[in-house]
C-alpha cells in the first residue's frame, strides 16, 4: 500500500533503551568524588617522585661517603709519601755522615715512624707487607751492628717502596676522580630527573584538567542545545549519555523529561483524535437522523403511491400492467433508502467507552457498509469473509470501529493512487483461533517498499501527500489494539499489496461468559 499512513514504535523504542540503560547503568561517579580521586592521584604521583628522589639521594650520599673515604686515603698516602721522603733522606745522609752509628740511629727512627704509618694501609694493600718486613729486618740488623751494606739494602727497599706507594697513590687519585665524576653525574641525573618528573607531572595535570573541563563544557553545551530543542518541540531521539556523574544524571533526567513530554503529547493527541472521531460520528449520526426524519415523509408518500399502484395493478385495472408500471421496484428502492438511513443512524449512535461483549462480525460488517459510501470506494471491490463460529469478544466498540475505519481508508487511499484501469480490491476476513480472534484487511495496491516496513508504525511518518495524512493513524490504531490486549502487524509485497493483521484475545470474553 504505497500511500498507507505509517506511525509508530519510535516513542516506545526510544523509551525502552533508555529504561534499560537506566536499569543497568553503573553507580554514578560524582564530580566531588572525581576531584578527590584526582587529588589522591596527584598525592600518589608526588609520593612516587619523592620516593624516586629519595632513592637517588641515598645513592648520592653513598657516593659522597665513598668520595670522602677516597679523600682520606689520598691524604693518608700523601702523609706516608712525605714520611718516606724524610726516611729516604735520612738513610742517604748516613752514607756521608762522620758518625755512622748516630746517623744510623736517626735513620732507624725515621724508618720505624714510616713502618707505623704503613701498618694502616697494609690490609688494603698486601703487597706492601714484603717491603715492611724487609725494613723491619734491616732495622734489627742496623740496631745490632750498623754497616754500609745494610743501609744500602734499606735504601734499595725504600726506593722500591716509594715506587709502589707512588703507584698506589696514582690509583687512589684516579679512584677519587672517578668517584667525583660519578657524584657529578648522579647529581645531574637527580636534578634532571626531578625536573623532568615535575614538568611531566605539570603537563599531565594540565592536560587532564584541560580535557576534563573541555569535555564538561562540551557536554553542558550539548545538554543546553538538547534542552532548547525539547522546548522548541524536538521529540525525535534521546540524548546519548556519555557521563556517569551529576551531569550524566541531569542528562538522563532531561531524556526522561523528553520521554514524559512525548508520552503526554501522545496521550493528548490520542485523546484529541478519539474525541474528533466520536464528534464526527455523532455529527454524522445526527445528520443521518435529521435526514431520515426529513426523508421519512416523502418516502412514506412514495411508498403509499407505490402500494396503491401495486393494488391497482394486481386488480387488473392498470392499463400499463406489465409495461412501464413497476410499483414493486419503487417499493424496493424506498425500503432501501429507509434501511440505509437507519444503518447510518445506528452505526453513528454514541458508543460507550467501556469494554463490553461485542459481535465482532457484525461490527466488521457495519463498518464496511458505512465506509463503502465514501467516494474513494466507488471503484473498489470491498468483500468480506467472516467466520461464522466467531464468539463474542470483550472490547470497546468505538475503538475497534476507529481502527477498522483507519485501516480501510488507508487501503482505499493506496488504491486511489493506482492507475484507473487497475481493479482495486479490498478483502476483509475474520477467523477464530484457540486463544485469539483475527481480523485481516488485504488490498492489491502497490505495496510498501522493504525499507519502509521497518518504519511502519513510526510516529508522524507517512508516505501520503502533504495535507492528506498526519502519520498518526496507525500509531493510534496500534495503541487502541494494545489497550484491548491484542496486537497489530503489517505484511507487504511490493507490486502485490499489503495485509494488516489485527489479533484480539478471546480469554476476556471466555472469562466474562
Amino acid at each position: 500500500m504505497k500511500s498507507r499512513t505509517l506511525a509508530g514504535h519510535d516513542g516506545d523504542a526510544a523509551a525502552e533503551p533508555q529504561a534499560s540503560a537506566g536499569a543497568h547503568s553503573p553507580r554514578p561517579l560524582f564530580l566531588k568524588t572525581k576531584g578527590i580521586l584526582a587529588f589522591v592521584a596527584m598525592v600518589i604521583y608526588v609520593m612516587l617522585i619523592g620516593t624516586a628522589t629519595e632513592v637517588q639521594r641515598q645513592n648520592l650520599l653513598r657516593g659522597v661517603g665513598k668520595l670522602e673515604q677516597a679523600h682520606r686515603v689520598e691524604a693518608q698516602l700523601l702523609e706516608i709519601n712525605t714520611s718516606m721522603a724524610r726516611t729516604l733522606l735520612a738513610v742517604n745522609l748516613t752514607f756521608s755522615a762522620d758518625d755512622l752509628a748516630a746517623a744510623s740511629i736517626r735513620a732507624m727512627i725515621e724508618v720505624e715512624a714510616t713502618l707505623s704509618l704503613l701498618e694502616s694501609i697494609q690490609d688494603a694493600h698486601p703487597e706492601i707487607a714484603g717491603f715492611a718486613g724487609s725494613l723491619h729486618a734491616d732495622v734489627r740488623n742496623i740496631a745490632q751492628a750498623p754497616n754500609i751494606d745494610v743501609l744500602g739494602r734499606m735504601r734499595a727497599t725504600l726506593n722500591g717502596l716509594i715506587i709502589e706507594l707512588d703507584r698506589i697513590t696514582q690509583e687512589a687519585h684516579a679512584a677519587r676522580l672517578s668517584l667525583l665524576d660519578d657524584y657529578r653525574q648522579n647529581y645531574d641525573r637527580i636534578t634532571l630527573s626531578g625536573l623532568a618528573m615535575l614538568v611531566v607531572g605539570l603537563i599531565l595535570l594540565g592536560a587532564v584538567i584541560a580535557i576534563f573541563f573541555s569535555r564538561l563544557t562540551w557536554d553542558i553545551r550539548k545538554l543546553e542545545a538538547h534542552a532548547r530543542g525539547i522546548v522548541m518541540g524536538r521529540r525525535d531521539s534521546p540524548m546519548h549519555v556519555t557521563r556517569n556523574d551529576e551531569l550524566g544524571s541531569l542528562m538522563r533526567a532531561v531524556n526522561q523529561m523528553q520521554e514524559d513530554l512525548r508520552q503526554h503529547e501522545r496521550n493528548i493527541e490520542r485523546a484529541r483524535l478519539e474525541l474528533f472521531h466520536r464528534e464526527k460520528m455523532v455529527a454524522v449520526g445526527s445528520l443521518a437522523a435529521q435526514l431520515a426524519h426529513e426523508i421519512n415523509n416523502p418516502i412514506a408518500a412514495i411508498t403509499g403511491v407505490a402500494s396503491a399502484m401495486s393494488q391497482v395493478q394486481e386488480a387488473g385495472r392498470c392499463p400499463n400492467r406489465g409495461c412501464t408500471c413497476k410499483p414493486g421496484l419503487i417499493l424496493e428502492q424506498a425500503r432501501r433508502i429507509s434501511l440505509i438511513t437507519r444503518q447510518i443512524a445506528d452505526f453513528t449512535r454514541p458508543q460507550t467507552q467501556q469494554p463490553e461483549l461485542l459481535n465482532l462480525n457484525e461490527l466488521v460488517r457495519n463498518t464496511c457498509a458505512f465506509v463503502s459510501y465514501d467516494r474513494r470506494f466507488r471503484r473498489i471491490s470491498l468483500t468480506t469473509e467472516l467466520d461464522d463460529e466467531m464468539p463474542a469478544i470483550r472490547a470497546i466498540a468505538d475503538h475497534l470501529t476507529q481502527v477498522l475505519m483507519n485501516l480501510l481508508i488507508n487501503a482505499a487511499d493506496a488504491l486511489d493512487e493506482m492507475p484507473s484501469e487497475h481493479q482495486g480490491e479490498i478483502r476483509v476476513l475474520t477467523r477464530v483461533g484457540e486463544r485469539e480472534a483475527t481480523i485481516e484487511i488485504s488490498d492489491n495496491a502497490g505495496g510498501i517498499a522493504p525499507e519502509m516496513i521497518e518504519r511502519v508504525f513510526e510516529e508522524y511518518f507517512t508516505t501520503k501527500p502533504a495535507g492528506k495524512g498526519t502519520g498518526l493513524g496507525l500509531a493510534l490504531s496500534r495503541e487502541l489494539i494494545q489497550d484491548a490486549g491484542g496486537s497489530i502487524a503489517l505484511e507487504s509485497t511490493p507490486g502485490q499489496g499489503t495485509t494488516v493483521r489485527v489479533t484480539l484475545p478471546l480469554l476476556a470474553a471466555e472469562q466474562a461468559a
